[in-house]
C-alpha cells in the first residue's frame, strides 16, 4: 500500500539558511531512492522558517529504507539544534482518486 506523509520543520531563525540548504539537498538524494514516488519541499507562505516535505512512497518498506539513509539520520540528529520542536511527521491515506 502506498504511503503519503508530510514532514514539518520550523527552523530557529539563526539556522534558517542552514536548514533550508540541507533540506534542498535532501530533495535530490531522496527523489533518486527506489520506492520514492515524490519528495517535494515547500516553505510556509507567511513564515519562511517553516518548511514542509510532501512525500509519497511505494510502500512502508521503501520509507523505512529512506529513514536509514545517512542524510536522514543526520537531519534527525541535528533537528534539536536547527529547529524549534524537532520534526513533526503526519502520515496520511489518499482519499481522492490518483
Amino acid at each position: 500500500m502506498k504511503l503519503f506523509m508530510c514532514a514539518r520543520f520550523e527552523a530557529k531563525k539563526e539556522y534558517r539558511d542552514e536548514l533550508r540548504s540541507r533540506l534542498i539537498e535532501m530533495v535530490k538524494l531522496t527523489n533518486e531512492e527506489v520506492g520514492c514516488l515524490f519528495y517535494n519541499l515547500h516553505v510556509d507562505h507567511k513564515n519562511d522558517c517553516i518548511f514542509y516535505f510532501l512525500e509519497g512512497w511505494k510502500n512502508e518498506e521503501a520509507h523505512a529504507l529512506h529513514e536509514q539513509t545517512p542524510y536522514i539520520q543526520a537531519i534527525i540528529k541535528d533537528a534539536p539544534r536547527l529547529t524549534t520542536g524537532g520534526i513533526r511527521l503526519e502520515v496520511m491515506n489518499l482519499v481522492s482518486p490518483a
